[in-house]
Protein backbone atom coordinates (compact mmCIF):
# COMPACT_ATOMS: atom_id res chain seq x y z
CA UNK A 1 0.00 0.00 0.00
CA UNK A 2 2.86 2.29 0.62
CA UNK A 3 4.43 1.48 -2.44
CA UNK A 4 1.88 2.65 -4.57
CA UNK A 5 1.37 6.19 -2.57
CA UNK A 6 4.64 6.51 -3.22
CA UNK A 7 4.10 5.74 -6.69
CA UNK A 8 0.72 7.60 -7.22
CA UNK A 9 2.54 10.80 -4.76
CA UNK A 10 5.65 10.47 -7.80
CA UNK A 11 3.17 10.67 -11.01
CA UNK A 12 1.85 13.27 -9.54
CA UNK A 13 4.38 15.39 -8.91
CA UNK A 14 5.55 14.56 -12.84
CA UNK A 15 8.21 12.21 -12.02
CA UNK A 16 9.20 9.17 -13.73
CA UNK A 17 11.58 6.45 -11.54
CA UNK A 18 12.27 9.55 -8.42
CA UNK A 19 13.53 11.67 -10.69
CA UNK A 20 12.30 15.64 -10.13
CA UNK A 21 11.26 17.60 -13.31
CA UNK A 22 14.32 19.66 -12.30
CA UNK A 23 16.61 16.66 -12.83
CA UNK A 24 16.42 14.90 -15.58
CA UNK A 25 18.11 12.11 -17.53
CA UNK A 26 15.50 11.23 -20.86
CA UNK A 27 13.07 13.62 -22.07
CA UNK A 28 10.03 11.30 -20.68
CA UNK A 29 11.55 12.34 -17.37
CA UNK A 30 10.45 15.70 -17.92
CA UNK A 31 6.43 15.06 -18.54
CA UNK A 32 4.41 15.59 -21.97
CA UNK A 33 5.04 19.68 -22.39
CA UNK A 34 9.11 19.38 -21.81
CA UNK A 35 12.71 17.83 -22.85
CA UNK A 36 15.61 17.27 -20.62
CA UNK A 37 18.87 18.54 -21.61
CA UNK A 38 22.29 18.46 -19.66
CA UNK A 39 19.72 16.89 -16.74
CA UNK A 40 17.34 19.58 -16.41
CA UNK A 41 14.10 19.72 -18.03
CA UNK A 42 13.17 22.73 -20.60
CA UNK A 43 9.54 23.76 -21.08
CA UNK A 44 8.47 22.91 -24.42
CA UNK A 45 10.28 20.70 -27.51
CA UNK A 46 13.66 20.59 -28.61
CA UNK A 47 12.44 22.28 -31.33
CA UNK A 48 10.57 25.18 -30.22
CA UNK A 49 11.84 25.68 -26.36
CA UNK A 50 9.13 27.91 -24.05
CA UNK A 51 11.31 31.37 -23.90
CA UNK A 52 11.26 34.74 -22.20
CA UNK A 53 12.36 37.55 -24.33
CA UNK A 54 15.30 37.88 -22.16
CA UNK A 55 19.09 36.97 -23.49
CA UNK A 56 18.77 34.90 -20.36
CA UNK A 57 16.24 32.66 -21.31
CA UNK A 58 17.00 32.54 -24.72
CA UNK A 59 20.80 31.70 -24.19
CA UNK A 60 20.02 28.85 -21.61
CA UNK A 61 17.03 27.08 -23.25
CA UNK A 62 17.85 28.11 -26.79
CA UNK A 63 21.80 28.53 -27.80
CA UNK A 64 22.71 26.46 -25.12
CA UNK A 65 20.76 23.71 -26.28
CA UNK A 66 19.90 23.86 -29.36
CA UNK A 67 23.19 25.37 -30.97
CA UNK A 68 25.46 22.28 -31.01
CA UNK A 69 27.24 24.08 -27.83
CA UNK A 70 27.94 20.61 -26.24
CA UNK A 71 29.00 18.98 -29.64
CA UNK A 72 32.11 19.66 -30.87
CA UNK A 73 30.60 20.31 -34.63
CA UNK A 74 28.57 23.12 -34.19
CA UNK A 75 28.59 26.06 -31.92
CA UNK A 76 31.57 24.96 -28.93
CA UNK A 77 34.40 26.19 -28.71
CA UNK A 78 36.57 24.33 -30.12
CA UNK A 79 34.85 25.18 -33.52
CA UNK A 80 35.45 28.42 -33.68
CA UNK A 81 37.16 27.91 -36.80
CA UNK A 82 36.68 28.69 -40.76
CA UNK A 83 34.11 26.42 -41.28
CA UNK A 84 31.96 26.44 -37.82
CA UNK A 85 30.17 29.94 -36.74
CA UNK A 86 31.11 31.54 -33.80
CA UNK A 87 31.33 30.06 -30.20
CA UNK A 88 28.36 30.19 -28.21
CA UNK A 89 29.28 28.50 -25.06
CA UNK A 90 28.94 29.73 -21.50
CA UNK A 91 27.90 33.40 -21.99
CA UNK A 92 27.66 34.36 -25.83
CA UNK A 93 26.22 37.82 -25.84
CA UNK A 94 29.80 40.10 -26.80
CA UNK A 95 29.94 37.36 -29.36
CA UNK A 96 26.84 37.67 -30.51
CA UNK A 97 25.38 41.52 -30.12
CA UNK A 98 27.05 43.81 -32.62
CA UNK A 99 29.55 41.44 -33.57
CA UNK A 100 30.09 41.15 -37.19
CA UNK A 101 29.08 37.71 -39.03
CA UNK A 102 31.73 36.28 -41.20
CA UNK A 103 29.57 34.46 -43.73
CA UNK A 104 31.75 32.22 -45.78
CA UNK A 105 29.20 30.28 -47.97
CA UNK A 106 27.13 33.10 -48.86
CA UNK A 107 28.03 36.71 -50.75
CA UNK A 108 26.45 38.77 -48.18
CA UNK A 109 28.85 41.53 -46.32
CA UNK A 110 28.90 43.65 -43.70
CA UNK A 111 26.73 41.37 -41.50
CA UNK A 112 26.07 42.15 -38.18
CA UNK A 113 24.97 38.91 -36.01
CA UNK A 114 22.63 40.99 -33.62
CA UNK A 115 21.69 44.21 -34.56
CA UNK A 116 20.09 45.55 -31.60
CA UNK A 117 16.85 46.84 -31.96
CA UNK A 118 16.72 45.55 -36.22
CA UNK A 119 15.86 42.16 -36.43
CA UNK A 120 15.34 42.24 -39.79
CA UNK A 121 19.05 42.90 -40.08
CA UNK A 122 20.02 40.94 -37.76
CA UNK A 123 22.21 37.56 -39.17
CA UNK A 124 21.44 35.70 -36.73
CA UNK A 125 17.06 35.45 -37.19
CA UNK A 126 17.95 35.34 -41.07
CA UNK A 127 20.24 32.18 -40.26
CA UNK A 128 17.60 30.76 -38.04
CA UNK A 129 14.82 31.20 -40.83
CA UNK A 130 16.48 30.04 -43.91
CA UNK A 131 15.01 26.85 -45.08
CA UNK A 132 17.94 25.30 -47.62
CA UNK A 133 21.21 24.31 -46.81
CA UNK A 134 22.94 26.30 -49.60
CA UNK A 135 21.72 30.09 -49.62
CA UNK A 136 23.65 32.34 -52.06
CA UNK A 137 23.09 35.27 -49.92
CA UNK A 138 23.35 33.94 -46.85
CA UNK A 139 24.78 30.07 -46.93
CA UNK A 140 23.27 27.16 -45.13
CA UNK A 141 19.99 27.93 -43.16
CA UNK A 142 20.37 26.60 -39.04
CA UNK A 143 20.42 24.32 -37.75
CA UNK A 144 22.87 23.11 -40.20
CA UNK A 145 20.80 19.27 -39.57
CA UNK A 146 17.66 20.81 -40.41
CA UNK A 147 17.43 24.52 -41.60
CA UNK A 148 14.63 26.28 -40.67
CA UNK A 149 12.94 23.75 -38.09
CA UNK A 150 13.09 26.20 -35.24
CA UNK A 151 9.39 27.36 -34.64
CA UNK A 152 7.39 30.64 -35.11
CA UNK A 153 7.23 30.90 -31.40
CA UNK A 154 10.78 30.79 -30.59
CA UNK A 155 11.58 33.01 -33.41
CA UNK A 156 9.45 35.74 -32.31
CA UNK A 157 10.83 35.81 -28.81
CA UNK A 158 14.13 36.65 -30.48
CA UNK A 159 12.91 38.97 -32.39
CA UNK A 160 10.91 40.39 -29.76
CA UNK A 161 14.36 40.73 -27.77
CA UNK A 162 16.71 42.07 -30.68
CA UNK A 163 13.47 44.97 -30.62
CA UNK A 164 13.95 45.26 -27.09
CA UNK A 165 17.45 46.93 -27.93
CA UNK A 166 19.07 43.32 -27.32
CA UNK A 167 19.91 43.95 -23.64
CA UNK A 168 22.03 42.09 -21.81
CA UNK A 169 19.55 40.69 -19.03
Amino acid sequence: MALRASIALLATLGCVGGVTPAQCAIDSDCGASAFCTQGVCIDGTRTCPTLQPTFSSINSRFLQVGCGVKNMNCHATASASIESGPSFVGNPYATLVNAPAANLRGSATRLILVKPGDPANSFLLTKLRLTATADPMFGPGQPASAPGSTCAATLAVIEQWIQRGAPDD
